[in-house]
């Protein structure tokens, strides 16, 4: 045995003297699996499965299941704060404990949606998170929004204030934002492997879905749309298609004087006219039919004649959010006629009234 042994190692010598083997690579480190394998992970899992629902269908389900049990949308949400804050405060020991999920009240408010930046980052997802919990501690109830501190100057290094046209601003963000930011974290989380992004997307929607009163698949949409493309060369820019879909409903159709909104994106297109509900949910489902993002832009505007409440398209191409409003000719792509709001309610995925 010993010989055979010896003649063995001597033959495995006389290759790698010889060149005809590779060198033996040192085997690699053992790499702890991430795995969610406890009740908390099971619940970043279900948060995780929201999120996924809302990439396909736009909206987050009402309830999740974990381990069995029914879990409403306001309690889930609270699970992602205090998941969010067991993460960062124990990153290796997270799943050891459990989150004691608590029951809330919860609303579906669409206005204060004026946070500026497209994206937003841990540090303030954190704030965000903190804030919704002791909110819901105190109260009982989820708040309608959170408002990120505009002293820059602080600690934490809060942005500052920002202006849309020639209006200052707090930086707000309503429940339903909240709700998908922290809900897109937590699926970042548990599709990374375990790790927390250093920013996510703060848009509560992609800005391309059919909307109540703005239907972008609608026949009629798509005549007005191809017509307004109609001149553009097959190679057009997407900034080219959204100056030539807002050029087309500013010139083409009339504003008329009504409140709120009637007639929807279809019998506007058809009539040729409507008032600024109107003539934005005609302009948003044409650019959602091009594939250009698009939302609503509501405030109490400063016009010449005084402060009336306007609603106005946002459209996104090159990176940026233009101001586009058809409701007067003499507006331009990204500047408005108006001078700015008395009072800005927010940026809506849909419009409700």
């Amino acid at each position: 045995m010993k010989k055979i042994l010896f003649t063995l190692l001597a033959g495995s010598f006389l290759m790698l003297a010889c060149g005809n083997n590779k060198p033996v690579e040192p085997d690699e480190p053992d790499t702890p699996v991430f795995s969610l394998d406890s009740y908390n992970g099971h619940f970043a899992q279900a948060v995780s499965d929201a999120y996924d629902s809302f990439e396909k269908d736009g909206s987050l389900p009402v309830t999740v299941n974990v381990e069995g049990i029914k879990y409403t949308k306001a309690q889930y949400i609270l699970a992602s704060c205090m998941l969010l804050e067991a993460i960062q405060s124990n990153p290796d020991g997270w799943q050891d404990g459990e989150i004691d999920v608590f029951s809330a009240a919860s609303g579906d408010e669409y206005r204060w949606n004026t946070y500026d930046p497209d994206t937003i980052d841990l540090q303030h997802i954190s704030y965000m998170a903190g804030r919704i919990l002791a909110y819901a501690k105190d109260k009982g109830s989820l708040p309608n929004y959170v408002t990120f501190p505009s002293d820059d100057t602080s600690s934490k290094g809060y942005m500052p204030k920002l202006t849309m046209v020639v209006t200052e601003h707090d930086n707000l963000m309503n429940l339903r934002a909240c709700m998908v930011v922290l809900a897109r974290t937590i699926n970042y989380f548990v599709k990374s492997g375990g790790n927390l992004p250093a920013e996510v997307s703060s848009w509560p929607s992609s800005y391309l879905a059919d909307a109540r009163n703005c239907p972008s698949g609608d026949p009629v949409v798509k005549a007005a749309a191809d017509a307004a493309l109609s001149k553009l060369s097959a190679g057009a820019t997407e900034r080219q298609k959204a100056e030539a879909i807002f050029t087309y409903a500013r010139d083409e159709w009339e504003w008329e004087n009504y409140m709120n909104t009637r007639k929807g994106a279809v019998r506007t297109i058809n009539e040729k006219g409507g008032n600024c509900c109107d003539l934005t949910h005609a302009t948003l489902a044409m650019c959602h039919y091009a594939g250009i993002p698009a939302r609503y832009l509501h405030g109490q505007c400063y016009f010449s004649s005084g402060v009336i409440g306007h609603v106005i398209p946002e459209i996104y191409v090159d990176g940026k959010w233009w101001i586009c409003d058809p409701s007067n000719n003499s507006a331009t792509f990204g500047t408005p006629t108006w001078k700015g709001m008395e009072t800005f309610n927010g940026r809506y995925y849909e419009l409700e009234f």
